[in-house]
């Protein structure tokens, strides 16, 4: 009872907003949260075992984050009602705000894989449209795009995954799942942790994935703070959900490993050249999210749930000062004079000199028994296993280093900073280590996973020294430059380092110049196929002359597949023939039957890919429906004829919306008037509702038709299928933006869809 509850209750407020203002629903919003919070503590102490209800499980995994999830939602709801209070859209805000938040909770607590996607897909979705609350700014618009594209690519894994997983097991149930795999393992199981992997680290934003949580700081700042404590660390969720399967991993841990060994360092040295508050936040936790996905990759899951928690309540807290930092900073232009910049600025502290070798001892041995203490303490057998031994090699660097800084700034009495940074250290890493072994028993589902994770974890034993290496010359170089930096004459690699850090790498121009290539290859391919034209009529007729079936023909014509998909969308397109084929399309159905020849799934799948490429230079509703019918209803040929109606609404929908804009504006262009979402709310909506039915995100009904066409496919077609999925979001989301935002134009009278005189 109280476990749906915590469920049921951060929805309620959503029910109760269209019969509320928005200063009364953002104060019961936060009341519901608040009351959420409080029954997930009642849940999380009073738990006896695993509780299974339809579809949810509340496990020690499941509970604990629950309350994490409510607690730092509450934070949040809260600061914002202040904060948020003068701005646009303050109703609409809270409401995408109590959206995410139910959908977090979905995600912790699904029992059912495809509940678990769905919920890891729409995060990305409501995301996107929090990140684009600004709708007037174009920084807020193409980084939103970039966040929501680059969650799209993190589905498409965990897509996979799940698949594989039904066809291997016939079930999508976790609990199931981790019974079955249990009793009966299979090979192909360490492509499932993989792909688990590949999902989690394209979310956790690992390096080349960070743009998107780096740039995406034009948000209120309540959404960058939610984005940076919950969402950005959800891959650490998803890599636990799944921990039953890692004993049979093979590639993924390693791959964790030196991804996140890599991220940390880069997402570290980047930060440090950050002179913007949210953007050195953004890169702290890029660093941070690598550390995480390291912890993962040596077996440490549970030390990276902790780290989870912890990193997101502080990033939190650190988002929402920043706005009082930023402000106060406007106030005062003067640069503040305090120990640390004069220590590392100015270079003003007179101190003694202290022997080189006496800095050695101190900020090497002491941070290195420190750690062997504290993991000695709570965990005597740290030498059982390989894999912990990274992670002291990590704890050692990382302490050495904290006390090097402290060096810097207290100079002037080395041992009281020495005593002082070794007291700290060792109740850090005390609480470290401690709550790793906590968690450890807190919330894994069998008593002995632990150890075959740490065995698998440590099988590729050359990536791990690899790695390890790569970090110590690292750190090395590092300390070296900090040596060489207090001289009065800087080595040219300061310079050079300096000029390329401060470029970030330039993964900036990486990102705009593979975007700009991508929009040239969906332009070239549109014309290219389209002056392609003749070749398909003459094989087409070729084919007729050959005693090819007739049917068939009217069949690709109505119901398109590749190449007649051509014909029909340049029909669409040019003639407006749209709803005729769309009837002809229904009454060939009635008559002929599907032909159930497999070389039809590879062509459907091709005609999905191709026309989802076409529409991404779309630019007129009338030109999306040419190639969003034939992209839709291709699927009709490998699910059958029942699924033709759910498929081709989808266009019909975004048809009749064209027809309404040419009605009040004459005009049905993406490039004619922008600012709907403040202009025609009610029209904003709606068209948000088609485009997401378009998409056929879960939990539409047109999703299902994709994922059953999936099921039955072959790897070539399932592939096409996939890429077509992704990029049929990016065409959507391309064209319907630019009518969503922006600045409305003055010369032109906007009328919503429920406008009366």
């Amino acid at each position: 009872m109280f476990e749906y509850a915590v469920l049921l209750t951060s929805f309620l407020s959503i029910l109760f907003s269209p019969f509320v203002n928005g200063k009364r629903y953002a104060r019961l919003s936060t009341l519901f949260v608040g009351v959420s919070f409080l029954i997930s503590l009642y849940v999380l102490f009073s738990a006896k075992g695993e509780v299974h209800i339809h579809l949810l499980r509340f496990d020690g995994l499941s509970s604990l984050l629950t309350a994490y999830i409510l607690f730092v939602s509450l934070v949040i709801h809260k600061y914002s009602i202040n904060y948020m209070k003068d701005e646009t859209g303050f109703k609409r805000f809270f409401v995408l705000l109590d959206l995410l938040t139910f959908v977090l909770l979905l995600l912790v607590l699904s029992d059912n894989t495809l509940l678990l996607f769905t919920s890891w897909h729409l995060m990305g979705v409501i995301l996107y449209l929090l990140l684009t609350h600004n709708h007037k700014r174009y920084e807020a618009i193409y980084f939103g795009k970039t966040a929501l594209f680059t969650h799209r690519l993190a589905d498409i894994p965990l897509l996979l995954a799940i698949l594989i997983l039904y066809k291997l097991y016939g079930t999508f149930s976790i609990s199931e799942l981790l019974e079955i795999t249990q009793r009966t393992p299979v090979q192909e199981l360490w492509i499932v942790t993989l792909l688990v992997v590949l999902s989690a680290l394209i979310k956790s934003a690992q390096i080349p994935f960070h743009f998107w949580l780096v740039y995406s700081m034009e948000g209120p700042t309540p959404v960058s703070a939610i984005m940076h404590a919950g969402i950005v660390n959800a891959g650490a969720f998803l890599v636990n959900r799944f921990s039953f399967l890692f004993p049979h991993d093979q590639y993924g841990l390693s791959i964790s490993f030196l991804v996140g060994i890599v991220t940390a360092i880069l997402g570290s040295m980047l930060m440090l050249m950050q002179n913007d508050v949210k953007k050195a936040l953004g890169y702290s936790t890029v660093g941070q999210m690598g550390y995480m996905m390291m912890e993962i990759g040596v077996g440490a899951f549970a030390l990276a749930v902790y780290h989870m928690i912890t990193h997101g309540i502080f990033k939190a807290t650190l988002f929402l000062s920043s706005g009082g930092v930023i402000h106060e900073a406007r106030k005062d232009t003067n640069i503040p004079r305090d120990e640390v910049y004069d220590a590392l600025v100015k270079k003003e502290i007179h101190h003694k000199e202290i022997p080189v070798i006496l800095y050695i001892i101190i900020t090497v041995f002491v941070p290195l028994l420190l750690v062997l203490i504290t993991h000695f303490a709570f965990e005597k057998d740290i030498f059982k296993y390989k894999a912990p031994l990274v992670l002291l090699f990590f704890g050692w660097v990382t302490s050495a280093q904290i006390l090097l800084n402290l060096f810097k700034v207290g100079r002037e009495k080395p041992f009281l900073t020495a005593f002082a940074g070794a007291i700290s250290l060792l109740a850090l890493l005390s609480v470290y280590v401690l709550a790793g072994q906590l968690l450890q028993t807190w919330i894994y589902p069998y008593e002995n996973l632990q150890t075959m994770i740490f065995e698998r974890a440590f099988s590729n034993i050359p990536v791990f020294f690899a790695g390890i290496i790569l970090s110590l010359i690292l750190v090395l170089s590092g300390w070296v430059l900090i040596y060489y930096a207090d001289k009065e004459k800087p080595i040219r690699l300061h310079l050079s380092l300096y000029a390329h850090l401060s470029r970030e790498l330039y993964f900036p121009d990486i990102y705009r110049l593979v975007g700009e290539s991508f929009h040239k290859l969906a332009r070239a391919v549109s014309v290219a196929t389209i002056g392609a034209m003749p070749m398909y009529a003459f094989y087409s007729v070729g084919n007729i002359s050959k005693g090819f079936p007739f049917e068939v023909i009217l069949l690709a014509l109505f119901v398109p597949i590749f190449p007649i998909s051509l014909l029909t969308s340049y029909l669409i397109r040019n003639y407006g023939l749209y709803p005729l084929i769309l009837a002809m399309g229904f009454i060939t159905l009635q008559v002929f039957d599907i032909p159930s020849w497999g070389f039809f799934y590879a062509l459907a799948g091709f005609t999905m890919f191709l026309h989802s490429l076409r529409a991404i230079s779309s630019q007129t509703f009338k030109d999306m429906t040419a190639e969003l019918y034939p992209a839709l209803v291709s699927m009709v040929w490998i699910v059958g004829k029942e699924h033709f109606i759910i498929t081709a609404i989808a266009s019909l929908f975004v048809y009749l919306l064209s027809i309404y804009l040419k009605k009040v504006f004459g005009n049905a262009s993406f490039e004619y008037a922008g600012g709907f979402i403040e202009k025609m709310p009610i029209f904003s909506l709606l068209l948000i509702l088609v485009s997401l039915y378009a998409c056929l995100i879960p939990p539409m009904p047109t999703f299902y038709t994709l994922f059953e066409a999936l099921l039955k496919v072959s790897v070539l077609p399932l592939l096409l299928l996939i890429l077509g999925w992704f990029l049929f979001g990016v065409a959507i989301t391309n064209s319907l933006c630019r009518l969503l935002y922006g600045k409305p134009r003055e010369d032109i009278y906007y009328i919503d869809i429920l406008w009366r005189k």
